[in-house]
Order: structure tokens, then C-alpha cells, then sequence
């Protein structure tokens, strides 16, 4: 009995002596709420040695007592539906809504009335890309017949693509008289060079390759042998007036009015009795382009050619489309030869650029807007003019509603080997006209001498370099990336220039054209030496300049850039492009037989002092600007010899 009471002392009754058996239910209920949750308590001590104990060692058991108490949840619903927390929970949940609703219309008052950033500009295919002229039968022989073809333009699809080309135009290739030049079938092609299929063939080809296509299209003139003005002679309906025709007492000429060649622009015919009016020679007569049967016939045609797959046109001889309905006599000037009056001596107030004109357009520019909103590709007209750009405006429509996409015109072609600074500016500045009409630089045609023969060898890159770079869309013609020369020929006294063969290589007789042994064309001269194979092997060429400068056709620089001339003189000419957050370019031409050295010192805000060389032309061989591909060099010492040019690469400044 004693041992027992021991033992339980030594272990403590946890119900004798605990304060709270001697308080009230109240009382023990604070007591358990302020106790402290974490009192140690012994609730075990066992001697070791004794029972299963060994060396006399003591064992403690601890226990951690924690104690929570909270309401229950009978009295948690007591307080939730008293009002006042009633009030205060839709209070709170109706301030929630509120405020959600308000940061709504806040954001959408936002995003309404703030000043929107400027849309990202864009820039259409004929934009960004430059134009390749392709004389059709000189190209490439596809078929062996020694004429080129739409089979030989479809081989060349690689060389397009290598020297970055993404559109070309076609010579016109429509059915022909074989002896006067004109043109018997607006919907056939010249059976020599293929056929419809092979026109398709090609089409599909091309875009397959994502490269664009624009045609001639002549809607001044057809020959005398079609079918329509052979009809008209005769006065059968209802081509009776699909041609300009003219009565004159006493056999004299209906006006004082000359063709282009300068002879008199009217030709008697014997079978109707009347005169026929024709501005490009007597075996080309005018159409009638007030008769609305013939406008509906051109109509036809555009339709014609834009359902196999073209992507625009080339409207031959524009401005001369209508010509004044009362026939009235132009004013003449002093001729400039004693004698003789020429085409130029004639103020052409009544036969070019016609208000009317503008109208023709209009028709036709709806018919392609109708195929390019079906397509998703604009299709393009590119008026061939001759006016003054005073008078050329009337093609363009204006900013709202325009008329055309891009002018063909012949002032930059003015460029020769003497030319200025100065005057290559002007020429530039020229192509800027109107402001809303994206400019073109027509850097050859047919109708032109061969770009190496007008500025020489030495300024064949500085040319492309200047037209590629500047604001707009630059027009080529096939051969001139080579800088191959006229070759010149005498005929009855005249001096013309002949239309050779693409030179492809050197090997052969006909430089890689056709696989015949001969072509129906002349070959160049030079085709041994100047060819697309040699000048493709050669590190730096003619070729190879034009190759990386198309390349470069796609930075925003180029494309929406600022333009300036920091240095223009004499003899330099520079070209500034410059856009925020991309590269910028400078263009420098040395146009004298000298060595210059170009300071760019403070000549523009947005000039660093250091810059890269992108490109430099193919006579530049040794020098600070031919160490290494891209060598680095001062602006303050730009060191060019005779005829040289480069583009220039630099991170431009903007405060």
C-alpha cells in the first residue's frame, strides 16, 4: 500500500489537485483559453535498472500539451445572420461588381480615345521589287528553232533567283505582219516563240517561284492587215469607225499634225476615200478610242491576258491614246532644222496626254482591282509616257483613288559618262513627282542605248548602286548587269543599234543561247569574254555587284527609309537612307577621272564615324575599302579613285 502511494506520486495524478476541478463550468472554460498551449509536462519517469532498465539510467517521457479552442460552427452562424454582416457582405459584393465594371469601361475608354501608334508601313511587290526587263526573242532559246521563247525565259527561272530578281517584263510578243511590225492579234502570240500553253507553262512556272509578271499591252494601234481595219475599209459594221478617219477638201491633209518619225501623220486610202490617221507609221493605224465598241474589245484583251496569270501591264505609247475630236492644228515652232520640221518642233497639245486619256485608265484599273480583291495580288498598269510630267500627272488619279501604280518613264535613261553630281540629283528628284506616286528609274530599255555604252564601264555599278538604293522601283534591262555594249549597225545611211543575244557563256557560236547551230539573232560580239558564266566565277564583277545589291532590296532602310544627299558636288554624288532601328546606307560616287577623298564630317545628323563596306563596285581592287569582305572605315576619310562607288553600312543616329 505504501509502495502504490509512492508510485503515484512519482507518476502525479493529472485529476488530483488540477485547479480546474474547483472552478466553476465558466471560470474552467477561460482557464482552458488562456493556458499556455505549449507547457511541458512529465508525464513519465521510469528508473532504468528497475524491470527491463539497465544500468541504472533514468527515462523521461515528455509530452507537449497544445490546446485550441475556436467557435463552433452552430455559433459562427449566429453572427452570420445578424444584419450587420448581412449588409456588409452584399456591400462588399456589390462594390466588387462595381469596380470590375468601371476597370472595364475605363480599359475600353482607354483604348478608344489614346493615341494610336502609327500603322506598320507596307510596301506592295512592285514596291519592293525591281523590274527585269526580258527581250523575249534575244533571252534564251528554249526549243532549238534559234529564237528565243517562253520555254527559254522558263529555264531561266534559277538565274533569276540567284541574282535576287523578282519581277520581269516582257517584250511584246503578241502575232505580228511579218513585214510591218504591227500587231494582227492582241490575244495571240508570235508562233515563233511558243504558243498559249507555253505563254501558261512559263506563267505557272514563274509563280511558282514567286516571281512577278507584267506584258505590253498596245491599245494605240493594231496593223493594217488586222482583221479590224481591213473591215473598216471596207465599211463594214461595226468596224466601220473602229479607226480615225477623216475627210479633207481638195485632197489636202486633214491638219498639220506629224507621227513620231516626223513625216505627216495621215495616209490617204484609196478603197474608203478617206484619210486614216496613224502616230507610229502608216502600217500601224490608230484605233478609235472614243467608239465604246473598241473600248469594250480592249476591255476583252486585259481580261484575256490577266485570266492566264499576268500581274500587270505596260501600256505602250499612253500618251497618245486619244486625240482631239475636232482635229484642230497643233502650234508650230522655229524648226530646228532649215526645211524640215520634226516631231519636236510641234507643241502636241492636241494629240498627247489628252484628258480622256484618264478615262481609258479608269476602265482598266477596275477590271484589275476586281481580279487583284479575288487574288489577293495587285495587279498593276504602268503607263508608257512621253509628256511633261506637267501634263503626265492626269495618270495617276490622286492619293484617294489612283489610277496607275507606276510610271514609265525615260528621264533617268538621260544619265551618260560626263554627267554631274548635281544633275544625277535632279534626275533622282525628277522620279519624285507628285509626291504621291511611287517613282520608278528607268535604268534601260530597247528604246535606250545599253547602259555600259552611255556611262561607260566605270559607272555601270555606281548606276545600279544609285537606282537600287534610292526611293523607288528601278527598271533593267537583260544584259546590262553584265555591262555588255550597243553593238551599232548602218542601214541606208542610218546609224541603228542591233538587239543581240543574252551572252550565257562563252562556249560556241552562240554563247550558250540556243543548242542550234546558229541563232536567228545577232550574237554579241563579246560574248567569249563578257558572259553570265565567266562574270559568276569571278569574285567581284559587273554581275555579281548587281547580285548583292537586289539583295539588299528588303531592309526597311530602302523600303521606308528616310532620303538625303550629304555630299553632292560636281564630281561626288552620295545617297543617305535611313530608317529608326535597322541599318542605314550610304551610297558615294566618285563621277570624275580623279581621286577624291569624301569627308562626311558633320554633313549629316544621322552619320556615326565608323561604317562598314556592303558593296563596292567591281573596279575597286585594293585599298581601305578591299580589305577583307566587310572592312571597317572612317567617314572622315572616304578614299575613292576615278569612276568608283560604294555602299556604305552603318548603325545610324537618332536623338
Amino acid at each position: 500500500m505504501e509502495k502504490n502511494d509512492e508510485q503515484s506520486a512519482c507518476n502525479g495524478d493529472q485529476h488530483e489537485n488540477d485547479p480546474a476541478d474547483n472552478l466553476d463550468e465558466e471560470s474552467a472554460a477561460k482557464a482552458k483559453l488562456t493556458d499556455d498551449p505549449s507547457k511541458v509536462k512529465f508525464t513519465q519517469v521510469q528508473l532504468e535498472g528497475f524491470g527491463d532498465a539497465k544500468n541504472g539510467d533514468a527515462k523521461v517521457d515528455i509530452h507537449i500539451a497544445q490546446t485550441t479552442v475556436g467557435m463552433g460552427k452552430e455559433e459562427l452562424m449566429k453572427y452570420a445572420n445578424e444584419p450587420f454582416w448581412v449588409r456588409l457582405r452584399m456591400f462588399l459584393f456589390l462594390f466588387f461588381w462595381i469596380a470590375w465594371v468601371a476597370m472595364l469601361v475605363g480599359a475600353v475608354v482607354i483604348i478608344i480615345l489614346a493615341p494610336r501608334c502609327p500603322p506598320a508601313p507596307k510596301l506592295e511587290w512592285y514596291q519592293k521589287s525591281a523590274m527585269y526587263q526580258v527581250e523575249v526573242k534575244g533571252f534564251m532559246d528554249g526549243d532549238g528553232n534559234g529564237v528565243g521563247d517562253f520555254e527559254g525565259i522558263a529555264s531561266k527561272v534559277d538565274y533569276f533567283k540567284e541574282q535576287n530578281i523578282e519581277a520581269i517584263m516582257l517584250s511584246d510578243f503578241y502575232k505580228k505582219s511579218a513585214d510591218t511590225d504591227g500587231i494582227l492579234d492582241h490575244k495571240q502570240v508570235d508562233s515563233s516563240i511558243g504558243t498559249l500553253e507555253d505563254f501558261k507553262k512559263m506563267v505557272d512556272k514563274l509563280r511558282e517561284n514567286n516571281i512577278r509578271l507584267v506584258i505590253d499591252f498596245n491599245p494605240n494601234h493594231s496593223s493594217d492587215e488586222h482583221p479590224w481595219f481591213t473591215a473598216s475599209v471596207e465599211g463594214q459594221e461595226p468596224y466601220k469607225d473602229f479607226y480615225i478617219w477623216a475627210d479633207s477638201p481638195q485632197s489636202s491633209l486633214p491638219n498639220n499634225w506629224l507621227n513620231v518619225n516626223g513625216e505627216p501623220a495621215w495616209t490617204w486610202n484609196n478603197q474608203r476615200k478617206q484619210f486614216y490617221l496613224h502616230t507610229f507609221g502608216e502600217h500601224m493605224p490608230d484605233l478609235n478610242l472614243r467608239n465604246p465598241l473598241v473600248r469594250q474589245e480592249l476591255s476583252e484583251i486585259v481580261k484575256f491576258w490577266l485570266d492566264k496569270g499576268v500581274d500587270g501591264f505596260k501600256v505602250v505609247a499612253a500618251s497618245h491614246l486619244i486625240e482631239d475630236e475636232d482635229l484642230r492644228d497643233e502650234p508650230v515652232a522655229t524648226p530646228s532644222q532649215p526645211n524640215k520640221r520634226q516631231y519636236k518642233d510641234i507643241n502636241h497639245i492636241y494629240t498627247v496626254d489628252q484628258p480622256e486619256n484618264a478615262g481609258l485608265f479608269a476602265e482598266w484599273k477596275q477590271i484589275l482591282m476586281n481580279i487583284s480583291a479575288s487574288s489577293g495580288i495587285p495587279k498593276i498598269l504602268m503607263p508608257e509616257l512621253s509628256g511633261e510630267w506637267n501634263t503626265s500627272v492626269i495618270y495617276y488619279g490622286n492619293e484617294t483613288v489612283p489610277l496607275t501604280e507606276l510610271p514609265f518613264k525615260a528621264d533617268f535613261a538621260e544619265v551618260r559618262k560626263d554627267i554631274s553630281g548635281v544633275e544625277l540629283k535632279n534626275l533622282i528628284h525628277i522620279q519624285e513627282r507628285p509626291a504621291y506616286v511611287w517613282p520608278t528609274l528607268l535604268v534601260g530599255s530597247k528604246s535606250v542605248r545599253r547602259l555600259a555604252s552611255r556611262v561607260g564601264h566605270g559607272l555601270v555599278d555606281a548606276i545600279h548602286m544609285v537606282s537600287i538604293f534610292a526611293k523607288g522601283t528601278p527598271i533593267m534591262y537583260n544584259g546590262d548587269e553584265l555591262g555588255i555594249n550597243d553593238v551599232p549597225s548602218a542601214k541606208n545611211g542610218e546609224l541603228k543599234l542591233l538587239m543581240t543575244t543574252m551572252p550565257w557563256s562563252g562556249s560556241g557560236t552562240t554563247g550558250g543561247f540556243t543548242n542550234s547551230s546558229s541563232s536567228s539573232y545577232p550574237v554579241h560580239p563579246e560574248f567569249t569574254n563578257v558572259n553570265v558564266m565567266a562574270q559568276s566565277k569571278e569574285k567581284q564583277s559587273h554581275l555579281k555587284v548587281f547580285s548583292r545589291l537586289l539583295a539588299l532590296r528588303g531592309q526597311p532602310a530602302l523600303n521606308f527609309g528616310l532620303q538625303e544627299y550629304p555630299v553632292v558636288t560636281d564630281d561626288i554624288f552620295s545617297l543617305l537612307r535611313v530608317r529608326k532601328g535597322s541599318p542605314g546606307y550610304l551610297v558615294t560616287v566618285n563621277l570624275s577621272g580623279n581621286s577624291t577623298t569624301v569627308d562626311f564630317t558633320s554633313k549629316s545628323a544621322f552619320l556615326p564615324e565608323m561604317a562598314r563596306v556592303e558593296v563596292r563596285g567591281s573596279n575597286i581592287v585594293d585599298g581601305p575599302l578591299a580589305e577583307g569582305d566587310h572592312p571597317k572605315i572612317a567617314l572622315n576619310h572616304v578614299h575613292l579613285g576615278p569612276k568608283q562607288a560604294v555602299v556604305l553600312s552603318f548603325v545610324p543616329i537618332f536623338e
